[in-house]
């Protein structure tokens, strides 16, 4: 019976938890590996989720003390309405953004430059710094970015 008691007590304290403290969310994106990673850190080393992208699929892989208890490929299934509008229930703060680009033609460098400088216009950033390079010979995006969420507040967003 105590060790039910314990753990009703440390479920509810990681129920506060959530609402508590904010997660880490760190997307890193390279058009010339073709690498998209999007990880969600909450209590670092307790939660860590990761979606990648292996052979153009997504997989979600989630671990629990560095221990890999999820993993699965993600499928584009057809939403029926219910979580349509799901990034407009995302409110992310402390964001930072370090983007590097160029294109083979300057003028596209150009329209990439004035389109990531009206981001903070639609959206409350911490940092923006951005690197064009307008005389490349390929063309290249990386982007890294780093965000805190909430995800208590945003569980209830869905619900």
């Amino acid at each position: 019976m105590v060790l039910l008691y314990l753990l009703l007590i440390a479920v509810v304290i990681l129920l506060v938890l959530l609402f508590m403290v904010a997660s880490r969310i760190i997307l890193h994106f390279d058009s010339t590996s073709s690498d998209l990673n999007l990880t969600l850190l909450w209590l670092y080393p307790i939660l860590k989720s990761v979606i990648s992208s292996e052979n153009d699929t997504f997989t979600l892989s989630i671990f629990i003390f560095s221990k890999r208890i999820f993993k699965k490929q993600l499928t584009n299934n057809k939403t029926k309405g219910r979580n349509k509008n799901l990034l407009g229930k995302v409110n992310p703060t402390d964001i930072h953004i370090n983007a590097q680009y160029g294109f083979e033609d300057p003028y596209f460098t150009g329209l990439a430059f004035a389109a990531i400088n009206m981001i903070p216009k639609f959206v409350s950033l911490e940092s923006l710094d951005q690197r064009p390079d307008f005389l490349v010979s390929s063309d290249f995006i990386n982007i890294n970015a780093t965000a805190k969420l909430n995800l208590g507040q945003f569980l209830l967003k869905l619900v």
